[in-house]
């Protein structure tokens, strides 16, 4: 059965898409091409050996808490959704699965990372290289183990209502710390950059501390750096054999523990979904300028954004990360920066809100069905955008330029407008280009489940909304650093973005809305993609 698995796998990573997985092999390979470099030249005393250990440690972090960036995501290409009711006992069918596990291009990656162990253990000669070798193949064993097993506890854990919350919340904070985490490191080498000094202090990149070696070893992440340095030093049997062993069998243990909760999963049968409150009519929510139509797709999305368990993880955690990102800049010499976290805000609210027709499933059918419910659908959606993160992320900029003063607040201000306002518009009409069709609507039960992977869009409508952004400073810097000039262009930007992009949206809807149902009912966005081919 391991080997009909095996195959299985093989066939979906060579058939199925390379773009995302080229892209992450070429960079993995090169960030691993970097490490042993650097073990080449601690072998040579250029730098400390240290620095191996602390980047074992990194590429140890990125298993532990890779998973836990997208607990959304099931990392496995053979779903367990396949299997379940298979006629083969629950624990074997785990147990032949959980090797396939460690085919993949992240054990691929971290093989070439640890390598430079075994070029650190080379100056000690073959015995050293050969004990260098299997310290790691157990500690890559460790590692991928490591990585399966927390994605899938957060993936048991996203089926309860706590769950949600744990899962915005670590999703926040890693979002926060890959957008804001270099700040402390730039801040530290350019400390008056605020005051227009761009005098670099350069970091000295001799020896680690002794006391932060020895924390780096503890930790099971450098416990192969302790094999590989105590082969090549001939530090005795006992030295080797001991971190070795620790490996192996916290690896066996944790494989152990990802079979037991896949056997569970494969044993107990899909959940269904039922509503915890009574579906009635609410009322809407009265809004100026607006027409009772448009105010009551407001409610409506109001209304689904927390209750919808895809959304709600997207929700929070577009709330939280700007936040965060706040309190990571604040104790840093950079406060001048704070304000741009009003931009970073518009983002993430873009980001999170690009699938909404395909998370809504096939509900679709009410919109295509009631004359004139599209255009208001479309209005509609936006103004619920502009509550929920445009409207929050210019009052966030415009608080902390208040509070810090910086020189840099008035261009912020004015990008968080401009941004707000694209990603207001520019969101439903990516909805309808790029849809990312999963699991319907009335059948997601927990966050866990396939809603659909809008990668694609996300990375589409980064760059557009933060390009809005920086518009306006550019405008007002060629202008010679007006700050009228600044607001100005940010308003006629948004006006412009905000009275062209809906007529756009509706003229999508009205076109492609029949083949996004379609695609929806048979959850397979190619559908969409063939129709549009017969239609043109």
């Amino acid at each position: 059965m391991t080997r009909t698995l095996f195959a299985l796998k093989l066939r979906l990573l060579r058939n199925g898409p390379h773009n995302e997985r080229a892209f992450s092999l070429v960079a993995g390979l090169l960030l691993a091409a970097l490490v042993i470099a650097g073990a080449s030249l601690a072998t040579r005393g250029v730098i400390g050996e240290g620095w191996i250990a602390a980047a074992c440690t990194v590429w140890g972090g990125m298993w532990l808490f890779g998973p836990l960036a997208q607990p959304r995501h099931d990392p496995s290409v053979i779903s367990r959704e396949w299997l379940r009711g298979y006629p083969v006992r629950p624990w074997r069918l785990a147990r032949a699965l959980s090797w396939t596990e460690l085919a993949g291009l992240g054990p691929l990656i971290t093989l070439a990372c640890l390598s430079s162990l075994v070029v650190l253990a080379a100056p000690g000669g073959p015995a050293a290289v050969a004990v260098a070798a299997g310290a790691v193949v157990a500690q890559l064993y460790l590692l991928v183990w490591v990585g399966k097993m927390v994605a899938a506890l957060a993936a048991w854990l996203l089926q309860t209502r706590a769950g949600v919350t744990m899962a915005a919340v670590q999703t926040a904070i890693m979002l926060a710390l890959s957008f804001a985490g270099w700040v402390p490191i730039a801040a530290w080498l350019l400390p008056r950059l605020g005051e227009g000094d761009t005098a670099l202090v350069v970091p000295s990149l001799g020896h680690l501390p002794g006391p932060v070696i020895d924390v780096l070893t503890a930790l099971p992440t450098g416990w192969g750096y302790s094999v590989a340095v105590a082969a090549r030093d001939d530090a005795g049997a006992g030295t080797v054999m001991l971190p070795l062993v620790a490996l192996l069998t916290v690896g066996a243990l944790l494989q152990l523990g990802w079979i037991a909760l896949t056997a569970r999963t494969l044993r107990r049968p899909p959940r269904r979904a039922t509503p915890r409150r009574p579906a009635v009519p609410g009322r809407p929510v009265p809004l100026p300028f607006t027409t009772p139509q448009v105010a009551a797709v407001v409610s409506r999305e109001l209304a689904t954004w927390p209750r919808d368990p895809a959304r709600g993880v997207e929700l929070r955690s577009a709330w939280l990360t700007p936040l965060l990102m706040a309190l990571v800049i604040a104790p840093t010499g950079w406060s001048w920066a704070l304000p741009l976290v009003g931009p970073a805000a518009a983002v993430f609210g873009a980001m999170v809100a690009i699938n909404t027709y395909a998370l809504d499933g096939t509900a679709l059918w009410q919109l295509l069905t009631t004359p004139g419910a599209l255009r208001a659908d479309a209005r509609g959606r936006m103004v619920a955008w502009a509550v929920l993160f445009g409207v929050p992320s210019v009052v966030l900029a415009a608080v902390l330029w208040a509070v810090t003063g910086s020189p840099l607040g008035g261009a912020a201000v004015a990008g968080t407008v401009t941004a707000a306002a694209t990603a207001c518009a520019v969101a439903p009409l990516l909805a309808l280009v790029m849809p990312a069709v999963g699991a319907d609507a009335r059948d997601r039960v927990y966050p866990g489940q396939q809603a659909g992977d809008p990668t694609g869009g996300q990375m589409t409508i980064f760059p557009v909304v933060l390009l809005a952004a920086v518009l306006p400073g550019v405008i007002g810097g060629i202008s010679g650093g007006s700050g009228w000039v600044t607001f100005l262009a940010a308003v006629l930007l948004a006006g412009a973005v905000l009275c062209a992009t809906p007529t756009l949206t509706v003229r999508l809807l009205r076109s492609r809305g029949a083949g996004l149902l379609d695609a929806m009912a048979s959850r397979d966005a190619a559908v969409l993609a063939s129709r549009a081919n017969t239609v043109s």
